[in-house]
């Protein structure tokens, strides 16, 4: 007798997701697929039978929500059905959640288990990095870094970790450590594939931080205003610039204040610019570089630090208070000048070497611990001396 716990499954998975859209595609994959399906499918014109490869339009019963019954008075929910595979039929319906939910729901009153999109995208990969890779692409918010991702997904970054342990079974550590080195110059890159970089407007009170984001967004998103102070907690905006996902994030101005509200605003804003991947550090040419520039470059450092010069209609010099040291990049808001300037310091700043098509990259905490792993088993092999 088989063991009913050990049974083949016949599983559903939304396949789409969550958010509403034009269609939703749930996939019902089993040795009860068709049966299920053929329960409840009522096709617009021929045979109720569902024949590979075949793609039909007709309407799904659901069941009511007392029972298991379909309920004769409910039209159902239309949907386009396509038989894949001999135990596998795709549904595609309304991409509001109602219509998926209640057909899902119906499914499972009669025996199919629901599945996440992880799941199905861990039975349907060839490998851990192609399955990674597909989880990833859910996330992908700009064409730039799905492409990336793409060549992951067809298997640059398995075959590089491949030829890293072809060259250790040999003993051929330089190679080993050198294609090591490579993967581990793109990481940082690799990580913000999926998780935007945080880019933090900084500075103090007045300086044209929330103008600026405004300009950058393209849209009004936060308040502006001449009172020095008027930013009083972290705002934070999604967007992309030159093809990478970013998160900008206004703060408010750092000065010495009593005001509470504006000390635990200014507190906040200190917490994000220790958290940031890289600052814009912005000047007031009139007021010139103070103390409060000098303390916020001490805590983040000079590699993360973008100066800019704000108020060019104003001033169109550089402020000589500013350290010599930094290049400075020159904006006005009100004259929308030196933005395209601006973007491309902060893309080249993120990304100085973009990669090359084709090129692997390790994207999560998993790949960085499998390349140092392999490093510190490379390392030990090397004779020394």
């Amino acid at each position: 007798m088989d063991d009913a716990n050990n049974a083949p499954r016949t599983l559903i998975t939304r396949l789409t997701s969550t958010v509403p859209a034009a269609i939703a595609v749930v996939e019902v994959d089993g040795p009860m697929a068709v049966s299920l399906v053929q329960k409840h499918w009522r096709p617009n014109t021929g045979s109720s039978e569902l024949q590979v490869d075949q793609i039909r339009y007709g309407v799904f019963r659901v069941d009511t929500e007392s029972n298991d019954q379909t309920d004769l008075n409910d039209p159902g929910e239309s949907i386009v059905v396509h038989r894949s595979d001999e135990h596998r039929v795709e549904l595609h319906c309304h991409g509001g959640n109602i219509a998926a939910q209640r057909i899902i729901h119906s499914l499972i009153q009669h025996g199919a288990t629901q599945s996440s999109p992880a799941e199905w995208i861990d039975r349907r990969s060839n490998d851990d990095f192609q399955a990674e890779a597909t989880k990833a692409l859910l996330k992908a918010t700009t064409l730039r870094t799905t492409m990336i991702l793409m060549d992951q997904w067809r298997g640059s970054l398995c075959t590089a970790f491949k030829t890293i342990e072809e060259h250790l079974q040999h003993q051929r550590f330089v190679e080993a450590n050198n294609l090591i080195a490579a993967l581990q110059q793109h990481a940082e890159l690799g990580i913000h594939l999926v998780q935007p970089w945080k880019v933090v407007l900084c500075g103090p009170p007045n300086v044209g931080k929330s103008s600026l984001l405004n300009c950058l967004l393209g849209y009004t998103r936060a308040i502006v205003h001449e009172q020095a102070g008027t930013t009083r907690d972290i705002l934070a905006e999604s967007t992309s610039i030159d093809g990478w996902p970013v998160a900008l994030i206004d703060s408010a101005g750092i000065r010495p204040t009593n005001d509470q509200i504006e000390h635990a605003g200014i507190q906040r804003a200190v917490q994000a610019i220790q958290g940031a991947d890289r600052v814009l550090l912005l000047v007031d040419p009139v007021q010139g570089w103070c103390r409060e520039h000098a303390e916020i470059l001490h805590s983040v450092g000079e590699s993360k630090t973008i100066v800019v010069q704000t108020k060019a209609d104003i001033v169109d010099q550089r402020a000589s208070s500013i350290p010599h040291q930094f290049p400075v990049t020159m904006v006005s808001n009100t004259e929308k000048k030196g933005f395209d300037r601006l973007l491309e310091t902060i893309s080249r700043s993120l990304v100085p070497s973009p990669p090359l098509p084709g090129k692997p990259m390790p994207f999560c905490s998993r790949h960085l611990q499998l390349l140092y792993a392999l490093l510190e088993h490379s390392d030990t092999q090397i004779p020394k001396g």
